[in-house]
């Protein structure tokens, strides 16, 4: 073990100690089984499962930190690889050609001599549907950087069908962009066809309190350490981003830890932001 991985581990064990976690609260990745689900979480999971049925297109926007992999992890978890074959696009291709060689790619398919086209993608897609019965579910992350060519391409494959039944659903999550884009003129086609639109704003006041205290006790506090000053404070400045709500969280966490504090205070917390950078503070 390194010196800087052993100093590492060493502050971590302190400040697990100090608090009294078991684990390191307000995680920058969340296990999908075991996630705080507010009520935006659970009617977006809904819409998008409500999808599976209709064969549809979704589109979930919201900025960064309002949950958008969290959703899409616990989407993930629950649809079954038995009835579907899951299609996930973490990283979209900004062309074409390069987003039919993704699909092909995830397909199983050698992307080396397979001829990135819109027909043999159908085909490919098609054939597996007929071959395993599984509908294909298509879902790309950070679609806001797609081009209006690429997502004119995606329309023409979410046509595909068989026996009147749709080949693919596709679902789109990305920041607010991806609306705009979705709301030119030349995206008509393609906006016609979307089944659920889903716009993930932050979480609601009493929603914000409750998860700070998920937070802890998940993270293996009972008794609570924010005053509710603080947590109306942190909610404020976070205007309810979860992202925002870690990070501003742990900062004060980090800081009461260091300067021996009991609990976090409104105080602590206005100095706390004092010292956070561009970004982190209304």
């Amino acid at each position: 073990m390194s010196m800087s991985n052993a100093i590492d581990e060493l502050v971590t064990k302190t400040f697990l100690e100090y608090w009294g976690f078991r684990q390191l609260p307000f995680p920058k990745v969340a296990q999908p089984d075991n996630t705080f689900t507010d009520s935006r979480i659970e009617d977006a999971l809904k819409r998008l499962m409500q999808l599976l049925s209709s064969r549809e297109i979704g589109v979930v926007v919201g900025e960064a930190g309002t949950g958008k992999s969290t959703l899409l992890d616990i989407l993930l978890n629950r649809v079954s690889n038995t009835r579907y074959r899951v299609i996930h696009l973490p990283i979209p291709q900004a062309k074409p050609r390069e987003l039919y060689r993704a699909i092909a790619a995830a397909v199983g398919v050698n992307t080396s001599w397979f001829g990135a086209d819109a027909l043999k993608v159908v085909d490919l897609l098609t054939y597996s549907y007929l071959e395993s019965g599984r509908p294909n579910l298509v879902l790309i992350d950070e679609a806001h950087v797609l081009t209006p060519a690429c997502l004119n391409e995606l329309r023409l494959l979410t046509n595909a069908t068989v026996k009147h039944e749709a080949v693919i659903t596709l679902v789109l999550l990305g920041q607010p962009s991806l609306a705009s884009t979705l709301k030119l003129p030349a995206m008509i086609p393609l906006a016609q066809r979307i089944g659920a639109w889903v716009a993930l704003g932050g979480l609601s006041e009493d929603e914000a309190m409750l998860y700070l205290d998920w937070q802890l006790k998940a993270a293996g506090r009972q008794a609570d350490i924010f005053s509710p000053g603080a947590k109306m404070a942190i909610f404020r400045c976070s205007g309810g981003v979860p992202r925002m709500i870690n990070r501003l969280a742990l900062e004060c966490l980090n800081e009461g830890c260091l300067e021996g504090a009991k609990v976090i205070t409104e105080e602590l917390f206005a100095h706390v932001c004092k010292n956070l950078g561009p970004h982190l503070t209304n």
